[in-house]
């Protein structure tokens, strides 16, 4: 298997789990501001875990770029 086959099977699954991510969010009971803090531990928390993904990731793809 070459090298870019598996770059790209391991972007697809970060991919498809930072989607997974976004569907696991709540909707607000209504579009007000305190509707949105009721759930603020919630978008922390996906906040805190997406950019934690994509650090992982750009850390992945610059390690497949040493390799020959």
């Amino acid at each position: 298997m070459k090298k870019d086959r598996v770059a790209a099977f391991t972007n697809a699954v970060l991919a498809i789990i930072m989607t997974i991510l976004v569907l696991e969010l709540e909707k607000p009971s209504a579009p007000t501001l305190s509707a949105l803090w009721e759930l603020r531990y919630s978008f922390f928390s996906y906040t805190l875990s997406f950019f934690w993904l994509g650090s992982m990731w750009v850390n992945i793809h610059n390690e497949w770029e040493k390799i020959n």
